[in-house]
């Protein structure tokens, strides 16, 4: 392969997404590997599995990219990531790299997955319809969570949260919004997926003589907000929620 070609290979297992690359690593192929990373992780598998035992890695500071995204997932949506290098000097993740303080490093697919199911998560999602009716659908979809996985310390917030995410897709695209409630590790994920491709600004610039409203009310009230393109063409818009001493 030559310098700067990249090769991306997904699929699913076990609940997780496995990504094969192959290919060269570079400074001109991190931030494509980054950003598939990204959207494949907003589809919320339990894990995500990175395979790059067929990977060239030319310098090795390139690798910072697992820590990177590593990072980033652990604001949202908290879906643990790890690689899979074979055990050898030869490898491109060798024995003594530094990157495997940060992030697990596995010598087969099997090893890794096998791992990345002792995580405890609980998940619940449902498509709701594009009119008024879903806002107090959403709601009662979150209130049921709550109360089924003992996350009341974030109710309040969540069903506000919900309700917003929920209204907006309603009002700004014709799609049916899709509503996914998940808690992993003391982290509270609410998450509306639709259609339409474009993202919301993460900074939306505020409004002389208007109160606070929409996504300034969500900034407000969670530990982090964003929105992430998916690999079918369209969005999700997310904000999380902390358990004190989490």
């Amino acid at each position: 392969m030559g310098r700067g070609t990249l090769t991306l290979i997904e699929f699913a297992a076990e609940g997780a997404t496995v990504v094969v690359a192959g290919g060269v690593l570079d400074h001109t192929t991190y931030g494509r590997l980054r950003t598939h990373l990204l959207k494949c992780a907003a589809e919320a598998p339990s894990a995500l599995v990175v395979d790059v035992s067929a990977l060239s890695v030319p310098n090795p500071t390139v690798l910072a990219v697992f820590v990177a995204v590593d990072t980033q997932m652990s604001h949202w949506p908290g879906v643990p990531v790890s690689v899979v290098s074979p055990p050898h000097e030869d490898s491109p993740v060798p024995p003594d790299s530094p990157i495997r303080r940060f992030v697990p490093v596995y010598p087969t697919v099997a090893v890794a997955l096998a791992a990345a199911a002792t995580p405890i998560r609980r998940v619940v999602s449902s498509e709701l319809p594009n009119n008024n009716t879903a806002m107090p659908l959403g709601r009662a979809l979150v209130r049921e969570f709550c109360a089924d996985w003992g996350a009341d310390w974030g109710e309040e917030s969540a069903l506000l949260i919900a309700t917003e995410l929920v209204q907006n897709t309603i009002q700004h695209t014709l799609s049916a919004p899709k509503l996914r409630l998940e808690l992993r590790r003391g982290l509270f994920t609410i998450a509306v997926h639709d259609d339409h491709p474009r993202c919301p600004p993460t900074s939306p610039p505020p409004r002389p003589g208007i109160g606070v409203h929409g996504l300034e009310i969500i900034a407000q009230l969670c530990h982090t907000w964003g929105a992430t393109p998916t690999p079918s063409g369209g969005k999700v818009v997310w904000a999380t929620l902390r358990e004190k001493n989490a």
